[in-house]
Order: structure tokens, then sequence, then C-alpha cells
């Protein structure tokens, strides 16, 4: 943690690997009875325990969930009515989540949720991921702070096309799940100066990622400093304290694969181009031990919570 203007807080994604755990257990669909259903989700919400814990002890106040946190949590093969069934569970963990003053956030894979897709079938199990997501983070009572991350998808028949699809399916969404959205910039196909105006436009944060930037640039190119400025104006427009991600290139890796874990550099460059307070979720192979190598470098200081 850095005090001042631009103090943050680092975070990790899904897994402990300090603990081996990730609460992401899941099977195959042919697999998905109610009762293996029962038993992955018992496992799932006992690891998270865990690993909230683990976080609070050592004060992380950033952490992603893993998108299987529920089997099948949005797919029709999953009957289980699992928001009531495990709902004193939620509560427990969410308590434990708020008393740690911890950031939670969802993050559907691409392939299960697409703004931008032409297919009514593609844009219902969209809806339907999201809702799953936003579902997660309401039982575990976060605020409007915490948001599920989306990509805006592909950009077929045409990118004009697409992004009038985008527009067209954000404005047909309940309120309430909308405003559990934060729009990420991607490396293959959305930079960060095509996803800015679709996130304006509906009232919504989006989220800067330097690697992303690097790998899909914008036209002009947006220097670090203007990503990461623009996106936390959108955050703070919301009065919402800013996200970014932050990931280094995986050395002979493909353009944009995470390596294990983050270039200090990469930190430092990040750290001087705040300008503000800001939470940097750390999208790093090795997790946990990648946020606990940058603290061991000395380059920051374990969390404490007093001074925020």
């Amino acid at each position: 943690m850095q005090e001042g203007l631009s103090s943050y807080r680092l975070g990790y994604v899904a897994n402990c690997l300090s603990l081996g755990l990730g609460a992401s257990h899941t099977c195959r669909l042919a697999g998905a009875t109610p009762q293996r259903l029962e038993a992955l989700i018992e496992q799932n919400l006992s690891e998270l325990e865990q690993i909230l814990l683990f976080n609070e002890a050592r004060g992380i106040e950033l952490f992603r969930i893993g998108s299987s946190l529920i089997p099948f949590g949005s797919h029709p093969v999953n009957t289980l009515k699992w928001w009531r069934k495990w709902a004193r569970d939620f509560e427990r963990l969410g308590h434990i989540a708020r008393r740690s003053r911890q950031r939670l956030s969802m993050h559907p894979s691409p392939a299960a949720a697409s703004l931008t897709s032409v297919h009514q079938r593609v844009r219902d199990a969209a809806i339907a991921e999201l809702r799953y997501s936003a579902r997660v983070l309401d039982l575990l009572g976060q605020g409007p702070e915490a948001r599920v991350v989306l990509h805006l998808g592909g950009a077929a028949p045409s990118r004009p096309e697409a992004l009038d699809n985008a527009h067209l399916m954000l404005d047909a969404m309940p309120e309430e799940l909308r405003n559990r959205l934060v729009i990420e910039h991607d490396d293959k196909i959305w930079s960060a100066r095509e996803v800015a105006p679709l996130a304006r436009a509906h009232g919504l944060p989006w989220l800067a990622d330097n690697l992303h930037n690097v790998i899909e640039p914008s036209e002009p190119v947006m220097s670090l400093e203007e990503l990461l400025r623009e996106s936390a104006a959108s955050w703070r427009a919301l009065d919402l304290r800013p996200k970014f991600h932050l990931a280094s290139q995986k050395p002979d890796g493909r353009p944009g694969a995470h390596a294990d874990r983050i270039d200090p550099e990469d930190f430092r460059a990040v750290v001087a181009a705040l300008d503000g307070p800001a939470d940097l979720m750390l999208e790093a192979k090795e997790k946990d031990l990648a946020l606990f190598a940058l603290r061991q470098e000395s380059l920051v200081q374990p969390l404490n919570t007093s001074s925020l």
C-alpha cells in the first residue's frame, strides 16, 4: 500500500496457490447430476471461505471469484435453487468479505458472455451468465463497486453492426443487472478508445488493462497515463474507486499471454501513472504468490486498512 494521492491496493484472481484452493471445481455436462452439483457447490463454498479468511489475515482486499463457483450456474442443467439452499453460506461468506473490506468481482469468459453477437441464443446465454455472476455478488452483500467484468465479444458481421448490437443489448438489460457491469477492452478486437464511448453511453465504468493497451492499441495510441486517467474518470463519475488490471507479457508466449509474475517495471509504470487511489488486480499465473513477490521486493507494503 502506498500512501497519498496515488495509493493503491493489490489483489489476485480466483486461485490461492498458497492454500492450493480455487473454489472452482466443476464437472462435465454429462455428469452434472443434482447430487454431483450439490457436492461441488459445497466444496467450492468451503474453499471460498478459506480463501477469504486467508486474504483477511494477510490484508488482501481485492479478489476475483472463479466463474465456476456454482458449476453450470447459468446453464439449464443446473436445476438447483442454489441461491436459496446455500443462502446462509453466502451470508457468512459475505460477512467475512465485508468486515475485511474485500472488494470482490466475477469475470465470465468471452465465450460465455458476449454483447455483440447477432445470434439470439448466444445473447440469451450471455444474459443468463451475467445474471448468475451478478447474483453471486448480490448474495455476498457486495456494494456497487463489485462488478462483473465483461468483454464486448466479436466484431461480426462488421464493427459498426457489432457495436450497435452491444448498445441494443445494454439498452434492453434490466437496470439492476447493467449496474453490476464494467466493460473491459481486450487484446484481440476492441481497443480502449472503442470501449470507452460504449460504456459512457450506458452510464458504466470501463476497465483499463495495461497489457491489452499494448497488444491492441487504440488509434490514436493512448499512453498509459491517458488510459488510466480516462478509465478512472468513468469509475469516479459513479463515486466508485477505480479498478484496473495489471499484467506482464509472458516471455516467448503469444502476444497478450500473462506472465507468471508481474514485471517490476510494469508495476512501477502503472503506479507512476495513477492520478489517485485505485485498486490493481494482478493478472498473473502465480496468483497470490505474484502479489507476495511484489511485497517481498519492497515495491509495496502489506496493506494497512486503517490508513485508507
